[in-house]
């Protein structure tokens, strides 16, 4: 469950960033997976979000209901190519490239000044 949540957390950042960026076919691929791990995480909890009240101390509330783990394993199944269909989707483009590279850099002498140990995410001053 919190492999998954952090799956649908990655594509939830992914998919508007690339929406921010013009790129809005994807975030409909993205949003596409997305679903399906809700569909998951409700087929389990009854609810279409992980929520807190699931896991417990020691374990979760409920087992998992009969044929979870094949479904869940089709998910698995089917998802695993779409990383590199983002990939081919995303990577290369020239657009989005254009749009992203070298925003945010920071040079190295900065970065030591400003005592930086790790990457710098939306700084704003």
């Amino acid at each position: 469950m919190l492999e998954l949540n952090r799956i649908a957390n990655h594509l939830l950042w992914l998919g508007p960033f690339l929406l921010d960026t013009g790129a809005g076919t994807p975030f409909f691929y993205i949003f596409r997976e997305r679903e399906l791990i809700y569909d998951l995480w409700e087929a389990a909890t009854g609810y279409r979000m992980v929520n807190n009240n699931y896991f417990r101390i020691g374990g979760v509330a409920a087992d998992l209901p009969y044929g979870w783990v094949d479904k869940c394993e089709d998910f698995c199944d089917y998802f695993f190519p779409k990383v590199d269909e983002y990939e081919r989707l995303i990577t290369n483009n020239p657009i989005f490239r254009r749009r992203v590279q070298g925003v945010g850099a920071i040079a190295r002498e900065e970065a030591i000044n400003w005592g930086f140990l790790a990457p710098c995410y939306a700084l704003l001053v």
